[in-house]
């Protein structure tokens, strides 16, 4: 039963969340079966110990201690508590969510004809929003739904009544520009990494209609406006201008997961640049990079994921900014994923010695990598690779070379990497070789050749 849905969503939740879940297991309102409340107990008590102790035959026992097992029984059981668990994960964030909380409320208050107390919680969700306000587009969304919700209380009163359609149609308007315009975005930054192309719909009126319209004096539209012309011109050096000043006079209003996706969009601009030589840009995507960790927009429920880890180290690496590069990878290493933590941490600790020419500090970190990750166990292995051949360790890098081709050929790496990947070991076997004369010809041999894992580091080798 260890890998039943239940013990599953349990195992996911906090010390305080089990015990918020214990009252709402309890309350009749969300169940009115004492079995699942036993069994909620059990799993409660029993979660972490081990996989015996989870076992259903033991789990039925102790609900039916003097019944036959019956497996199905046991299904139905959990079935209700799995029920019971989603309702209070959908509760809960529901009434974190301030907003939604208050819209619900107005709406029920509105539904059962409660007109005083429903004008009081409408000036209290009016005051709220006023104070919490963030340049996003849930907030504007919020916004168009608290006049809509103003309009049909209004409509329930009798008499002439004046009606704030202009306000409500204004707040639609720009809740509609702004997430057209963020959806854009994604598209196109997904078209770049997909090689799919979407049918963007209404955009391009969008567009037109914003050329004469007010509505880019808002923050949140006018970010998206220009990010959206960064990843669709990959030459609009005035849009990411004003996108990055945005950035800086308004990340502290805004929600998280948006600003997270907005410095994403940045950087992908800055990486096309780079991409067509543009070194400059370098120095603008560890800018950005400082600028989402100052808004903690990417360590997102403590984690950070390994690749964005990986890439805001490189970043700096390739500035030689080591002392910010070095506090960086050991203040951050605990807010990388668990299971992935100890491998990333070394791999990006052991680039961090070679960018220096320490390979006695980097080399250890390296010698015995091979994790669950293949993708990460092939990073190690080419920057060790490329230690042995810097300091001419012919017999080690031979051996190394050897293994790491099988290995190659027995994982399945994603994109191109595996193509890639057995192009450098190819190359740089021939390399190791030192056969007169073949530099020149290897050369163009490698210029010619698409995909090669490290291309620039080759090319400088042969130099």
């Amino acid at each position: 039963m260890h890998k039943n849905k239940v013990i599953v969503a349990l195992k996911s939740l906090t010390a305080e969340e089990i015990r918020q879940l214990d009252k709402f297991v309890r309350s009749p309102v969300h169940n009115q079966h004492d079995d699942v409340i036993r069994l909620f107990q059990y799993l409660r008590k029993h979660i972490n110990g081990g996989e015996r102790s989870l076992d259903k035959e033991r789990v039925f026992g102790y609900l039916f201690p003097d019944l036959p097992f019956n497996m199905q029984q046991i299904h139905y059981i959990s079935s209700y508590l799995l029920k019971v668990i989603e309702e209070f994960l959908a509760w809960q964030e529901w009434r974190k969510a301030e907003p939604e909380y208050q819209l619900s409320l107005l709406r029920s208050l509105r539904v059962h004809r409660l007109e005083s107390q429903f004008e009081k919680n409408f000036g209290k969700s009016k005051e709220w929003l006023a104070k919490n306000i963030q340049n996003d587009t849930s907030s504007m969304f919020m916004s168009y739904q608290l006049e809509l919700e103003r309009f049909n209380q209004d409509r329930l009163k009798t008499g002439k009544q004046v009606f704030r359609l202009q306000e409500s149609s204004d707040a639609l308007d720009a809740f509609f520009v702004a997430e057209k315009l963020r959806s854009a975005c994604i598209l196109l930054s997904n078209q770049t990494v997909s090689k799919s192309s979407y049918d963007t719909g209404l955009l391009q009126n969008v567009l037109d209609f914003l050329k004469d319209s007010s509505l880019l004096k808002n923050p949140i539209v006018a970010i998206y406006y220009h990010a959206y012309h960064t990843l669709e011109n990959h030459k609009n050096d005035a849009s990411f201008s004003a996108l990055k000043e945005l950035l800086k006079n308004n990340r502290k209003s805004f929600n998280i997961n948006e600003l997270h996706d907005i410095y994403i969009f940045a950087i992908n601009y800055c990486i096309r640049q780079l991409n067509m030589g543009e070194h400059s840009f370098m120095r603008e995507v560890f800018d950005i990079y400082q600028m989402g960790l100052e808004s903690d927009a990417f360590v997102q429920n403590g984690v950070m994921t390994p690749r964005t880890y990986s890439n805001i180290i490189m970043s700096g690496l390739k500035l030689n900014e080591f002392s910010w590069v070095k506090n960086f990878i050991f203040n951050y290493k605990e807010a990388l994923p668990e299971k992935q933590r100890e491998g990333f941490f070394n791999y990006n600790l052991a680039r961090f010695h070679y960018e220096q020419k320490a390979y006695g500090e980097a080399m250890p970190l390296l010698l015995r990598m091979e994790y669950e990750d293949a993708l990460l166990t092939c990073l190690g292995k080419v920057l060790l690779a490329k230690m042995h051949f810097e300091l001419d360790e012919s017999e080690s890098l031979y051996s190394l070379l050897q293994s790491f081709r099988t290995y190659v050929h027995r994982k399945k790496l994603p994109g191109n990497y595996q193509e890639g990947t057995l192009n450098f070991i190819q190359f740089l076997t021939k390399l190791a070789q030192k056969i007169p004369n073949q530099n020149g010809r290897l050369k163009l041999e490698l210029i010619d050749t698409k995909v090669v894992v490290e291309k620039e580091w080759l090319l400088t080798q042969l130099a």
